[in-house]
C-alpha cells in the first residue's frame, strides 16, 4: 500500500509534540511563583526544563499504553469455547494511541498483533500463541453523523461498538443500515473487514459494503484514513483483508430512513430434492428478501418471505406481543444451536405474518459454558444458478451420512445475499460482480462432538471441491490450504497469524 495522508490526531487534535511542548510550558508557568530553591528545583527537574530548549531532533516521549494489558499466561476463548489461546500479551486499548503503541512497539507488543472484538468466530481466527491479542471493545463509541463528499449520510463510530448498540442508537433517530443480522455482539470493526451475510431488502447483504470509510493503524503505529472518495481501489482491497493490513479504529457507514418489515410465512415440504429446490426458488422469487430454515434430511422448510414496508423505526403496538414472543424463542433456537429438534412440527409457526422493524430483531447472547448447547456453523457461498444442483447434493450427502453414522446437522440456515460490482468487493466471498449468492450453513448445538466435527469436514470436500463454494476463513471450520486463497498484498506479518498464512497467496 502506498503511503497516504497519516491523521495526526482526530477532529483536529494536536501531535503528541506539540501538547508536550504545552505541557512544558504549563509546568514553568505555574512553578514561576514558587521559590527557586533547590529543594523545589531538584525534586521537579526545573533547571532542565527552564534552560534546555527543544531540539528539532528531539524524539517525542513514548506513549505510556493506558488500556488494560495482562501478560500472565491467561487462555481466552471463542465465544463457542471451541478454541483457546495463550498470547504473550492480551491488550484492550482506550485510546486510538494505545493501538498505535501496540502496533510501533514490537518489544513489548509481540507479533503478530491480532485485532479481535467479541471473538465470535467459530474457527480459529483468535488463536495467537505467543503473539499479542488486541481486542477494541473499549473503543465502542458512536461519534456521531455526518453528510459525505457525496451527499450521503453518514454515521461515523469506533471499532469495537457492537451492532446493537449501533442499530439502536440509530433506531432512535429514526435511521438504519441495511444490514441487520441476527448476532448483535459482532463489533463494527471485525465486520467491516470480514465476512457476513444477511437476507437484505434493497441492498447487498453484508456489512462490508455499507462501510464508506476507515480509519486504521498500520504496522508502524501510524494512523490513516482511507475512503471511496480519497482511494477507492485501497479501500475496497482493505476492506477484503480480514484485518490483516492494519488495525481499524474507526468507520464511516452509510444509513438510511428506516423502514418496516412485513415477513411472511410459509411451511415448504417435498418428496423429491428437485421440487424442494424449485419451491424455495419460486418463494424467494416473489419476495424483496428470502430467509429459511431448513430441516435438509427431512425436505422440510420454514420460508420467510420478507416486504419491504413503509417508513417506521419501532415495531407497531399491534405486533408486539407476537414479535416479543418469536423474537425470544428465535433467540433462544440460535443460542442453543438449533436444538431440540425431535420432529418437524417444532418448526411450526402458529401465525402466517408478522409486521416488525429488524433493528429489533438483532439479538443479544449469553456466552456459553463449554457444557451448554450452544451455536455452531460452517459457512458456504454459491451462485443462485447453482442453487438445485447444491441442495441435490447435498441432500443426498446428508442421508448418506446419516446411514453411515446416525447423525444430521440441526438445521441448515438458507440466505440469499444480493452482489455489488466486483470492484467494490474485489477479493474473498461476493466478489463475482452483480447477482446474487446464497449460503447454506449446516448448524449444531455442540461444536466438539466428533460427528459434528467429521460430518463439517467430509461436506467441506463436496462443498468446495465438487460445488464450487467460496468459504470463509472465519465462518467455515477445518479448512486446509487451497480450499481459499487470500492475497499477500491485503497481509502484512506484523498483523498475520499463522492461521492465515496458510492461506497466503
Amino acid at each position: 500500500m502506498d503511503p497516504l495522508n497519516p491523521i495526526i490526531d482526530e477532529r483536529g487534535g494536536q501531535s503528541r509534540s506539540t501538547r508536550r511542548n504545552a505541557l512544558k510550558l504549563g509546568l514553568i508557568s505555574s512553578v514561576a511563583s514558587l521559590p527557586l530553591g533547590n529543594a523545589v528545583a531538584a525534586p521537579l527537574g526545573l533547571s532542565s526544563i527552564q534552560t534546555e530548549p527543544d531540539s528539532p531532533n528531539e524524539s517525542p516521549a513514548p506513549f505510556p499504553f493506558h488500556g488494560l494489558l495482562e501478560n500472565e499466561g491467561r487462555s481466552y476463548s471463542n465465544w463457542g469455547q471451541s478454541h483457546a489461546t495463550k498470547p504473550a500479551v492480551y491488550v484492550e486499548p482506550v485510546s486510538y494511541e494505545d493501538v498505535q503503541e501496540v502496533a510501533r512497539n514490537a518489544s513489548r507488543f509481540p507479533s503478530p498483533v491480532s485485532p479481535v472484538g467479541s471473538m465470535l468466530s467459530v474457527s480459529k481466527t483468535m488463536i495467537n500463541d505467543g503473539g499479542t491479542l488486541l481486542c477494541t471493545k473499549r473503543l465502542d463509541e458512536i461519534i456521531g453523523l455526518e453528510i459525505d463528499s457525496s451527499g450521503r449520510q453518514i454515521v461515523r463510530v469506533q471499532a469495537g461498538c457492537r451492532l446493537k448498540k449501533l442499530h439502536l442508537w440509530l433506531q432512535a433517530r429514526g435511521l438504519e443500515i441495511p444490514f441487520q443480522a441476527e448476532i448483535g455482539e459482532a463489533t463494527v470493526g471485525s465486520v467491516a473487514v470480514g465476512d457476513t451475510k444477511d437476507s437484505s431488502i434493497d441492498a447487498a447483504g453484508f456489512f462490508s459494503v455499507n462501510v464508506t470509510s476507515l480509519v486504521f493503524v498500520d504496522q508502524n503505529g501510524e494512523r490513516f484514513s482511507l475512503s471511496e472518495a480519497n482511494d477507492p481501489i485501497k479501500f475496497y482491497e482493505f476492506k477484503c483483508s480480514y484485518g490483516l493490513k492494519g488495525i481499524v479504529v474507526e468507520c464511516g457507514i452509510a444509513v438510511r430512513q428506516a423502514t418496516l418489515t412485513e415477513s411472511r410465512f410459509h411451511v415448504v415440504t417435498s418428496r423429491t430434492p428437485q421440487e424442494f429446490a424449485e419451491t424455495i426458488l419460486k418463494l424467494r422469487s416473489g419476495a424483496d428478501a428470502f430467509f429459511a430454515n431448513v430441516l435438509l434430511d427431512k425436505l422440510y422448510a420454514i420460508g420467510d418471505q420478507r416486504f419491504k414496508l413503509g417508513p417506521g423505526a419501532s415495531t407497531p403496538s399491534s405486533s408486539q406481543p407476537l414479535f416479543d414472543r418469536v423474537r425470544l424463542d428465535k433467540r433462544v433456537k440460535i443460542q442453543h444451536g438449533g436444538i431440540p429438534r425431535s420432529n418437524t412440527e417444532e418448526l411450526r409457526l402458529p401465525f402466517e405474518k408478522l409486521i416488525y422493524s429488524r433493528a429489533d430483531f438483532v439479538n443479544e447472547y449469553w456466552r456459553p459454558t463449554d457444557t451448554e448447547n450452544r451455536l455452531d456453523f460452517q459457512f458456504y457461498e454459491h451462485d443462485l444458478t447453482n442453487f438445485g444442483m447444491v441442495l441435490e447434493q447435498s441432500y443426498e450427502f446428508t442421508k448418506s451420512f446419516e446411514d453411515k453414522h446416525g447423525f444430521v446437522p440441526n438445521l441448515w440456515a438458507l440466505y440469499f445475499v444480493k452482489r455489488p460490482e466486483s470492484k467494490v468487493k474485489p477479493y474473498g466471498l461476493y466478489s463475482s460482480g452483480p447477482g446474487i449468492s446464497f449460503s447454506f450453513d449446516p448448524i449444531y448445538s455442540n461444536p466438539n462432538d466428533p460427528k459434528w466435527q467429521l460430518f463439517a469436514q467430509s461436506y467441506n470436500r463436496l462443498a468446495i471441491k465438487k460445488l464450487n463454494a467460496r468459504p470463509s476463513p472465519i465462518q467455515t471450520q477445518w479448512l486446509v490450504p487451497g480450499d481459499l486463497v487470500i492475497p499477500k498484498q491485503l497481509s502484512h506479518p506484523r498483523f498475520t497469524t499463522p492461521y492465515y498464512a496458510q492461506f497466503l497467496g
